[in-house]
Formats: C-alpha cells, sequence, structure tokens
C-alpha cells in the first residue's frame, strides 16, 4: 500500500466517524456534549497536521547532511566549465 493510499484511508476513517457523530447517522443517541466536541474536530486536525509538518520540515532542515565530496566536485566542475568557456572566447 502506498502512502497516499495509507493517508486517503486514514482521512477517509477519520471523516466517516465525524460525519456519523456530527449528524448522528446510526442514531446513536449520543449526548449534546460529543456533538459539541466533534463539530470543530476537522479544523482541530487540519491544525494538528499543520503542527506536525512544521515539526517535521525544521528537524529535517536541522539534521541535513553536508556533502563536502558533493560540493568540491562541483566547484570543480563549475571551474572546469569556465575554463571551457574562456577558450571558446566567452569573457566573464
Amino acid at each position: 500500500m502506498t502512502k497516499l493510499l495509507e493517508w486517503v484511508f486514514g482521512v477517509s476513517l477519520i471523516g466517516i466517524a465525524w460525519g456519523l457523530v456530527t449528524f448522528d447517522l446510526l442514531d446513536l443517541q449520543l449526548p449534546p456534549r460529543y456533538k459539541e466536541v466533534a463539530w470543530p474536530m476537522p479544523i482541530y486536525l487540519l491544525v494538528v497536521f499543520g503542527c506536525y509538518s512544521l515539526a517535521t520540515v525544521g528537524y529535517r532542515v536541522a539534521t541535513f547532511n553536508d556533502c563536502e565530496d558533493a560540493a568540491q566536485e562541483l566547484q570543480a566542475q563549475i571551474k572546469q566549465a569556465k575554463d571551457d568557456l574562456k577558450k571558446k572566447g566567452l569573457k566573464m
């Protein structure tokens, strides 16, 4: 199962449960307090998802590895390209 399908499945389950509780589709006779808590739940979940996403991106940026060898190789390729262009008559 791909990550997208996992997310779609999870969101669908939460959406179905939210719809059943909020609109009382199964006539469960739940106390009104449950509906009061369930009604703004999508907004709460959206905020929690945003916080999770921000924390994940922040963590990944903080732990990003430096690639010293790749940087040196790239600098060498840039120097080689500049030298090649100078040989062809381009002034920089």
